[in-house]
């Protein structure tokens, strides 16, 4: 009985935790853009991003037993309770990742970013120089489109990424500022991710993919140039120098990228 409510707690606790957290806009073969969603108000809140407070709750119950995280889509999933998410909008746009998160400044040199562990994945790197005068906020937020960790868009799931292998991780940045972000393309990385896997990657190489608006406003997958990249270990390291055309993040739009592996 003691054992039964204690859980009761630990899945009430973490509920109320993920309710109180919260992408870098569409880059377009053709120029044109994703129009930015209506944003209902949001309730009052903490800042997205900021670090979950954590008590007592995250110490393990008494039979060693992993904790699940009963709503979110997440139940069976063991999962650190300290993750910090942003999964509201803002500042996530069009469909929400309730990942890892971190809010980051970007400045006209470029920034990095580290997230948590989710789901076995870990995503760190950074963005590269670009044409901002001063500097300005940017989200970052990762999911693995299991365990319901990608929400639907106004009734339409997410556009999952097919290519060669297994699509192990999607991102999603956010430019929260008011001017439109260009990478300056040059002798440093346009974008780098450094990607780990606790378990073990499925391949010997991973490659990555970029969602862009066709010229009928349609969505499609562009993989992006370079690679493929091999899996060392437990990680495998992304380098773009060069980007699609028209790639870009205009304010309040998310902008998604995908990672498969395979050989």
């Amino acid at each position: 009985m003691r054992l039964s409510m204690l859980r009761a707690c630990i899945a009430a606790t973490v509920a109320l935790t993920l309710a109180a957290c919260s992408g870098m806009g569409m880059p377009s073969s053709t120029g044109g853009s994703v129009g930015q969603p209506p944003v209902a108000a949001p309730a009052q809140q903490a800042e997205p991003g900021a670090p979950m407070q954590q008590d007592d709750t995250s110490a393990p119950s008494p039979d060693g037993a992993p904790v699940s995280l009963a709503k979110g889509g997440l139940a069976g999933l063991s999962q650190p309770l300290a993750v910090t998410t942003c999964a509201t909008s803002p500042p996530q746009y069009q469909w929400i990742f309730k990942g890892a998160c971190e809010k980051i400044t970007l400045k006209s040199t470029g920034g990095s970013f580290s997230l948590q562990e989710w789901h076995d994945i870990t995503v760190k790197g950074s963005i590269g120089p670009n044409n901002l005068k001063a500097a300005t906020t940017v989200y970052l937020a990762d999911a693995t489109d299991t365990g319901s960790d990608i929400e639907a868009y106004k009734g339409k799931a997410f556009d999952k990424y097919k290519a060669e292998g297994t699509t192990i991780v999607y991102a999603v940045a956010v430019n929260q500022g008011n001017t439109i972000i260009k990478p300056v393309v040059g002798k440093k990385p346009v974008l780098q991710y450094i990607i780990s896997d606790s378990k073990k990657f499925p391949g010997t190489k991973c490659a990555a993919a970029v969602l862009t608006t066709g010229e009928k406003g349609s969505l499609q997958w562009v993989a992006l140039p370079g690679g493929p990249y091999p899996v060392k270990g437990k990680t495998v390291t992304i380098t773009q120098y060069a980007v699609p055309r028209n790639f870009e993040l205009p304010p309040k739009t998310a902008l998604y990228f995908a990672v498969n592996c395979f050989g």
